[in-house]
């Protein structure tokens, strides 16, 4: 049985590996990497296709899909690592590993926007005047984020959008911050149910 989860897990490891060229290969364009490139595809396209699906992992220009594609066998993983180590594995584990993976994804998501958010009020205070493509399509991403986080705050106020990108970078890392101490108090009370 333990032979079965090792070689599971190591499966999963390497189909993870895969599943991640694939996605750096998207960026690159299709086609240009010939029959490797295919065949890479038919093996992990019908997975990752499946989390397509779902229109909440797509906000705005970025598709989330293939984060919770990963993090769907990063839980199994961690779920087979457990029993390999305790030999066992509880309803509270189970429990932990699920928030954990959760909470990784919505971690993700606040740090992404964190680094957006910085590097569009740096290159603001920088160069506050002129045009550039690579602002354009910054505030396209963070836009959402900050005027949602402005209207929470201060709805009928006029602020600034320097201020407002930096309300908003401040919620969020303040979000991250107190979300990683409340995870993990969460999930060491999770791992004691003893079921």
């Amino acid at each position: 049985m333990l032979l079965f989860i090792r070689l599971t897990s190591g499966l999963i490891s390497a189909y993870m590996l895969l599943i991640f060229i694939r996605i750096l290969l998207t960026w690159f364009g299709r086609g240009s990497f010939g029959r490797a490139s295919e065949m890479l595809g038919a093996i992990t396209d019908p997975y990752l296709n499946y989390f397509k699906r779902f229109t909440f992992l797509r906000f705005g220009m970025i598709d989330f899909s293939p984060i919770a594609a990963i993090i769907i066998l990063v839980v199994v993983q961690n779920v087979l690592s457990t029993i390999l180590v305790f030999g066992k594995v509880t309803l509270g584990i189970i429990l932990a590993i699920l928030l954990q993976a959760s909470w990784s994804a919505v971690s993700f998501l606040l740090t992404f926007f964190i680094i957006l958010i910085a590097v569009r009020l740096l290159m603001e205070l920088i160069t506050p005047t002129s045009y550039s493509p690579v602002k354009t399509t910054l505030e396209a991403i963070i836009n959402p984020v900050v005027t949602y986080t402005k209207n929470l705050i201060a709805r009928k106020q006029f602020i600034s959008y320097r201020m407002q990108m930096a309300m908003a970078g401040g919620i969020l890392l303040g979000l991250s911050l107190g979300g990683n101490a409340l995870i993990q108090v969460l999930s060491g009370l999770l791992q004691r149910i003893p079921l």
